[in-house]
């Protein structure tokens, strides 16, 4: 009898270390995850203790934010490509809440350490990432233009009253930019109307809360960003900085020697912060050919340069090597890059 009461008393023990030690939890008002990332000290250099601090907790807060976003959003979302744009991983992260109550410690293996960090995100939050369903009836008439055009102009005004009904500060944008927030579109019940000489539909489609955020916090930022004048050198190497990191291997041919022969001492901070400043979305898109472009040109900027950004540049490393395979001649510029930067260091 006691030996059946100490397996049942074992059994209920087991599930109570399981739930408490559970790394993604949910609570009444947010989902919280517990992130622990290690490296090994063995053959890198740091010039103190704080960045190595500060290396280990960039790299596990990235990596938190990455395991949230897939078991939040695109777990929810398999099918919508609107949850890869990197303006909505950029948006989710900005809602992320790290603890300040950070682990550090020594990892399990020889001359590794590690953190431990404790991230969250609101219910209220996680609401804005789940698709919302709108339905609106709608009629439209105009004689001056053709049955086809009318079957279009109220289908199109159908979406547009929706969406401002569901936001009335987005009445007043441009008509393209409102009907790429409708998804998943479906028109019923389209036709005359019996009572009037008007064609009507039923408009079904969805929209996702944090998308129209995003949308309505760029238009705001577009009034209160003031034009500024670009000095000369800016606004003539911007297209060779541009043309290195094209989609189109026409713009792309030849443009990394372009803009390795204009490289001079005064525009190389301009070139280093162009390409770091696109980096986190090539890779968010797969921009392989960019990236290594990107990488080339870092190889050709001076030491002093490159390393007031080393930790960004060691964290796109970390990044990449993830998938090795994939990022082989980039990963091989990369190397070389950090390889002259602990040298400095150490020297």
């Amino acid at each position: 009898m006691k030996q059946i009461e100490m397996k049942i008393f074992s059994f209920f023990l087991m599930i109570v270390l399981i739930l408490t030690t559970q790394a993604y939890a949910e609570n009444a008002n947010a989902v919280e995850k517990t992130k622990t990332w290690c490296i090994s000290l063995i053959g890198k250099s740091f010039t103190d203790r704080s960045e190595v601090k500060s290396l280990l907790l960039d790299r596990a807060k990235y990596s938190v934010i990455d395991d949230l976003f897939k078991e939040i959003v695109i777990k929810n979302n398999k099918q919508s490509a609107i949850m890869q744009k990197p303006a909505v991983r950029r948006y989710f992260s900005e809602n992320v809440k790290i603890s300040p109550n950070l682990e550090y410690k020594n990892g399990n293996n020889f001359g590794e350490v590690c953190i431990t960090i404790q991230a969250s995100i609101s219910n209220e939050t996680i609401i804005q990432y789940r698709p919302f369903n709108i339905k609106k009836s709608y009629c439209f008439f105009d004689e001056n233009v053709t049955l086809k055009t009318l079957k279009l102009k109220t289908k199109q005004q159908a979406i547009l009253q929706a969406l401002y009904d569901y936001d009335e500060r987005l009445r007043g944008k441009m008509t393209e930019d409102l009907l790429g927030l409708a998804h998943n579109i479906q028109y019923e019940n389209s036709g005359f109307s019996a009572s009037e000489e008007k064609y009507c539909v039923d408009a079904i489609f969805d929209v996702s809360p944090a998308e129209i955020n995003i949308f309505q916090n760029q238009q705001m930022s577009k009034k209160l960003i003031l034009p500024k004048k670009e000095s000369p050198v800016q606004s003539e190497l911007y297209p060779f900085l541009a043309a290195t990191v094209s989609k189109k291997i026409t713009i792309r041919q030849g443009s990394v020697q372009r803009l390795i022969e204009r490289i001079t001492t005064s525009n190389q901070d301009e070139i280093l912060y162009f390409f770091l400043d696109r980096m986190d979305d090539m890779v968010l898109e797969n921009h392989q050919n960019g990236i290594y472009n990107a990488c080339v040109i870092l190889a050709n900027l001076d030491n002093h340069v490159l390393v007031q950004s080393k930790n960004q540049i060691k964290s796109l490393y970390t990044r990449l090597k993830k998938d090795e395979t994939q990022w082989t001649n980039t990963l091989t510029q990369l190397d070389a890059i950090i390889a002259r930067l602990n040298l400095q260091l150490t020297n």
